[in-house]
């Protein structure tokens, strides 16, 4: 655990965007490679494919303006716990909290999988929402052997671009590619694959693209040739 909450404690010192987003998207990527959530009351494993990233250090919001977190008292200070965002506040859904000072910082568990089977965001949270409130006195999170699957960084879902300047930041990570995820507008499935192999330094050959879509896609190539030249003009 205490690897997390280096990362988050070096989160809560910089303000540099590049780096807050670099290490929110590390975080994820532990979430979902070297971390289960465990619920022993209900003898129940969570398995996280896709987390979204909401941190919003509401006391200096010139260090990262992202007011989308859900606000409650609840996730403040609060590391390792669940929390679930009932339905009158929006969509609904479960949220791991991370935040290890007077912030908001969590999850949002977009997919999941639980004894074999596939789990949306309303799905998990319609699963265990009975038990909501003896699950989120819990501490859930479960170190595990990593599991090196490869980890894809995309935006986040469900959004309005008027409400955060991340928008289009790729603030989800999401693991297991295959799996029916509800790919985002103009940030999609195929994009993605091309911003994880030229940000890996891969070559777009057909070999390398079939590894990870399974097939051979030249959009995906066309992509990377695009992805490169807006590098270059930046």
């Amino acid at each position: 655990m205490e690897d997390l909450k280096c990362l988050v404690k070096k989160l809560e010192q910089t303000s540099n965007e590049k780096e807050q987003i670099r290490l929110l998207q590390e975080i994820g990527n532990k979430l979902l490679t070297e971390y289960v959530i465990v619920i022993p009351t209900l003898n129940v494993t969570i398995e996280p494919l896709r987390v979204e990233a909401y941190y919003y250090p509401y006391n200096d919001t010139s260090k990262f303006d992202d007011p989308c977190a859900h606000p409650s008292s609840t996730k403040v200070n609060n590391f390792g716990h669940l929390y679930f965002i009932e339905e009158k506040y929006g969509y609904p859904g479960v949220d791991l909290c991370l935040s290890l000072g007077d912030y908001y910082l969590s999850f949002l568990i977009k997919n999941s999988r639980v004894d074999g089977k596939l789990f949306k965001q309303m799905d998990l949270y319609e699963a265990y929402q009975g038990d909501w409130q003896e699950i989120q006195k819990v501490d859930v999170l479960h170190r595990i052997d990593n599991n090196h699957k490869m980890v894809l960084y995309t935006s986040r879902v469900g959004l309005k671009e008027s409400r955060t300047k991340f928008f289009h930041e790729k603030l989800a990570a999401v693991t297991e590619i295959d799996n029916q995820y509800d790919w985002e507008k103009g940030f999609g499935k195929l994009r993605t694959i091309a911003s994880y192999l030229v940000e890996n330094g891969i070559e777009e050959t057909d070999e390398n693209i079939r590894s990870i879509l399974h097939s051979r896609s030249n959009e995906v190539k066309k992509y990377c040739e695009e992805i490169r030249k807006n590098k270059e003009k930046n």
